[in-house]
């Protein structure tokens, strides 16, 4: 037996109507938020002919915009960071002051990096960049870690190696040029975002 579906009125037609769309044309939920580093470890460590060395960024601003899905980023639509110089120390005055020598402190009070493009691969931001160290501005791919955490924050962890000379920077000596410092160098970070 054929039957016909009807309905009492014309409000329960348009409530039909509403609830079918909404059923057929559900989309994640998704937010762009602007978010500002308050935690951070910022590391840059390299070798020398005596022994490894390390120094610890003690100033640093960090801000970006992560495009979220489901609590998962799917897009870092912008971030700067920037490192006084002289907030780097490494706890021995001799090898800082050689450090911001071979940074030219002086003239160039910061290293920063801004990021152009990214890619989002599961929990590995993939960004291009540009970074600049002494006055030298240099095009670099970064990869970072992120951890969505349940208190609303995003943590990011980096590793990034490259060379001073990429920065015609002179890689320090001390000790009167008994002891130089390798030309290669790894900035660590691992920060800690939360919605600005």
């Amino acid at each position: 037996m054929k039957q016909n579906f009807k309905f009492s009125s014309r409000k329960h037609l348009i409530l039909f109507l509403i609830a079918s769309s909404c059923f057929f044309n559900i989309s994640p939920v998704s937010a762009q938020d602007a978010y500002k580093a308050l935690k951070a470890n910022v590391i840059l460590t390299g070798t020398s002919t005596l022994h490894n060395w390390e120094m610890t960024a003690a100033d640093f601003t960090c801000n970006s915009i992560f495009q979220l899905e489901n609590n998962k980023i799917t897009e870092v639509k912008s971030l700067t960071l920037t490192i006084a110089v002289k907030t780097l120390k490494s706890g021995k005055n001799a090898m800082d002051k050689n450090a911001y020598a071979a940074l030219k402190a002086g003239e160039f009070k910061q290293i920063t990096y801004v990021i152009n493009t990214s890619t989002v691969v599961g929990n590995k931001i993939i960004c291009t960049g540009s970074l600049t160290i002494a006055g030298v501005t240099k095009p670099i791919e970064v990869e970072s870690i992120y951890t969505a955490n349940a208190d609303h924050t995003i943590t990011c962890k980096t590793s990034k190696t490259f060379k001073m000379s990429e920065f015609n920077v002179d890689p320090p000596s001390f000790m009167f040029g008994t002891v130089t410092t390798g030309d290669e160098i790894t900035m660590t970070f691992d920060l800690t975002f939360k919605k600005s």
